[in-house]
């Protein structure tokens, strides 16, 4: 609890790097102290760590058939998307062949509500 008021403190001074800190300490601590994400989440949550423009990673859903939540400074998404699709590629080329290229990174904006955008990417997820 505490880590999450300092991590909003910190978003509101503007603190990137101690946000950073404090959000990619959440997702160490899912996976250290609470055992949650499987190899492959894992080794995802390890290569957003040194994606360009990375503010943050941790999980989300658990980390059991969830999701990593990755905060991206929005001036350097398209050089983020191609490192973490190149290198995740070269971890789990096996998954990695499962799933639609264009549905490899998705990039997602904060909104008011949940919602669908793009109609199409909800077919990234039928296969999966």
């Amino acid at each position: 609890m505490k880590r999450v008021v300092k991590g909003r403190e910190a978003w509101a001074r503007g603190d990137l790097q101690e946000f950073r800190q404090l959000i990619s300490a959440s997702g160490r601590s899912s996976i250290v102290n609470y055992e949650c994400g499987l190899r492959e989440m894992i080794e995802l949550y390890e290569i957003l760590l040194k994606a360009p423009g990375v503010l943050g990673v941790r999980f989300s859903g658990v980390g059991f058939r969830g999701c990593c939540l990755t905060i991206i400074d929005g001036d350097r998404v398209e050089e983020a998307a191609s490192y973490v699709g190149a290198e995740y590629k070269k971890a789990q080329p096996e998954l990695v062949s499962k799933i639609l290229a264009d549905c490899r990174v998705l990039v997602c904006e904060p909104g008011d509500s949940t919602r669908i955008i793009l109609q199409s990417r909800a077919s990234c997820l039928s296969g999966l």
